[in-house]
């Protein structure tokens, strides 16, 4: 049963990114602008964002049982869900999924590695427009709002993944990744709102209107650090996959 689980999950999961790629396809200009903006320091500030966020997680984990359990557990699912379709490639390869991908060898290692950089490399593509969408439904308007508001917000964020099927822990730990979202978003709008020159968004003629610009920027400015982390964890796990780690 949990076999079938899994496997629906998986096909549900492809499905889904398909239909995320026409949208993303018809924004394909925001996300290049994302993607020319990633700097040395998004990376190496998400590197360590990361390991703070898994350093939340593990400590939620080993000293608070409940945080072990997520909806995942009822399907087989170890993970993020959206990693779901390489966990089911991973298995019937002969490995034990991404908790155990060494485990495979041959020709179903190879068709893991193959499967698996098509699959991230096609997240890679859509994380832009992904992490947009999230900024600005998560972020926009933190401008003004209290710190009890920011963490309210950073907690929804993080929560909203345990549709994921991530265990309650990392969720949780993600809300984390949210809260430095908000600072970072907070910060562009200061930045935005100080400069005197109109700021021009892809896809429009004219320059919006100063308090519609001051939050577009600053949604482009979080979202570049939210799909180099997301980014980052992609191009990490496929380097663990390589490596059989």
């Amino acid at each position: 049963m949990t076999d079938v689980l899994r496997l629906v999950v998986a096909v549900a999961v492809v499905g889904l990114l398909v239909r995320t790629l026409r949208p993303a396809w018809d924004h394909r200009r925001l996300a290049i602008r994302i993607w020319r903006r990633i700097r040395v320091h998004h990376v190496v500030g998400s590197l360590a964002l990361l390991i703070g966020v898994v350093g939340v997680a593990t400590v939620l984990f080993a000293f608070v049982p409940l945080m072990r359990f997520g909806l995942g557990s009822l399907v087989g699912v170890s993970g993020n869900a959206v990693f779901a379709p390489v966990e089911e490639i991973s298995v019937r390869s002969g490995g034990g999924g991404l908790e155990a991908p060494g485990v495979a060898s041959g020709s179903g290692r190879g068709l893991l590695l193959t499967a698996a950089g098509g699959f991230f490399a096609v997240l890679l593509a859509l994380f832009p427009w992904l992490a947009y969408v999230e900024e600005r439904a998560f972020r926009a308007g933190l401008e003004a709002a209290t710190l009890g508001r920011q963490i309210w917000v950073a907690l929804r964020f993080g929560l909203l993944h345990l549709v994921m099927l991530v265990p309650i822990a990392a969720a949780l730990a993600i809300g984390v990744a949210g809260f430095f979202y908000g600072l970072i978003y907070r910060r562009a709008f200061r930045d935005a709102r100080d400069r005197t020159e109109p700021v021009v968004v892809p896809g429009l003629e004219e320059p919006l209107p100063a308090q519609a610009a001051w939050c577009t920027e600053a949604v482009l400015a979080s979202t570049v650090w939210h799909a180099t982390f997301n980014s980052l964890v992609v191009v990490l796990l496929y380097l663990g996959l390589v490596m059989g780690l």
